[in-house]
């Protein structure tokens, strides 16, 4: 063992859950034990007259293990320290037994009543870490209990405690001032503080429930647009038909293609022309294609105007086709 320092194989308690003479605890559940271990230095009673921090370290811990809500550790004592050897004879000598953590950094307290034992009066700090970690004479000393600060490394008050718990808890590096301002309400209005708050979480509960009813809107407004453009595509090809410009093959091809433009089916139903039946055309007066109303195929045939009619007149041609041969596919 160096001549500089002593490592001496006895656990302190550091820490537990009890309430401490002050009225508030520190969770050991909360404790941020990585954050001891980056530096993991302690004095004496916090550092005295005689023996102020100035004068240097006096312990480092070592052998971190926690059991229950209790937190243990071993000190390693600085020789060099003009309180070092003196340090060691009392603790191999059973008269220096006790650690006290100090300068307690709170990350987060609270004033949930569950959280609170018996004798219990200020709130629980529930997330926090000392930056240092004395050897003292009687633990749970003035010093420790009044070593409070926030994580800017200000001093708290046991005072402050209470509003750290309304400032803090929605986040560790939000201002409490910028909060309150979002809030519309200023320092010290701690109910309508946690009324605002409590209003904020109520309407993020009910996030999930406001998607359904979005979604199922948005689904009827989808299904309401639908069924309003395939009215709009069967009114369109009705007129079509009414105004003889589609046949019923041309009327099902053109639902089919244009089942989600009705615009653009209109503009093309717009373009075509009606289509006049040859009975229309020989009311309208057409006296050559008149003389051949009545006649069948067979009767062209026979006077040699079959050949006439389907130069001029390809529709009746057509209609006295299909007549005479009905199951001939051209």
């Amino acid at each position: 063992m160096s001549d500089k320092f002593k490592k001496i194989d006895k656990e302190f308690c550091l820490t537990d859950n009890s309430v401490n003479v002050y009225k508030y605890r520190c969770l050991t559940e909360g404790l941020q034990i990585d954050e001891i271990k980056k530096n993991p230095i302690g004095y004496y009673l916090h550092g005295t007259k005689e023996f102020p921090r100035e004068m240097g370290v006096l312990v480092r811990w070592e052998d971190f293990r926690t059991e229950g809500d209790k937190v243990y550790a071993k000190p390693c004592i600085n020789l060099s320290h003009p309180r070092g050897e003196r340090t060691v004879n009392e603790i191999e000598t059973g008269f220096l037994n006790a650690a006290s953590v100090g300068k307690i950094t709170v990350l987060n307290a609270s004033n949930d009543k569950s959280l609170m034992l018996e004798g219990q009066e200020r709130p629980t700090v529930t997330k926090w870490f000392p930056r240092e970690i004395s050897l003292v004479d009687i633990p749970g000393n003035y010093s420790a209990l009044t070593s409070l600060y926030d994580m800017e490394g200000n001093e708290l008050n046991l005072s402050d405690l209470e509003n750290f718990t309304i400032k803090n808890t929605m986040s560790n590096t939000l201002d409490a001032a910028k909060i309150l301002a979002a809030l519309n309400l200023k320092d010290g209005d701690e109910p309508e503080v946690l009324a605002a708050i409590n209003n904020l979480v109520d309407k993020a509960n009910k996030a999930d429930e406001y998607k359904t009813s979005l979604d199922t809107k948005e689904t009827e407004l989808k299904d309401l647009k639908a069924e309003t453009v395939k009215k709009q595509v069967e009114d369109l090809i009705d007129k079509g038909k009414n105004d003889k410009k589609l046949t019923q093959e041309l009327a099902a091809k053109l639902s089919a293609d244009y089942a989600t433009n009705p615009s653009g089916l209109k503009d093309l139903i717009d373009t075509l022309p009606a289509q006049v039946s040859v009975t229309e055309k020989i009311k309208d007066g057409d006296q050559e294609l008149e003389k051949y109303n009545g006649k069948s195929w067979d009767d062209l045939w026979s006077s040699n105007e079959l050949e006439t009619v389907r130069q001029k007149y390809p529709d009746l041609y057509t209609k006295l086709k299909n007549e005479k041969y009905p199951d001939l596919k051209d």
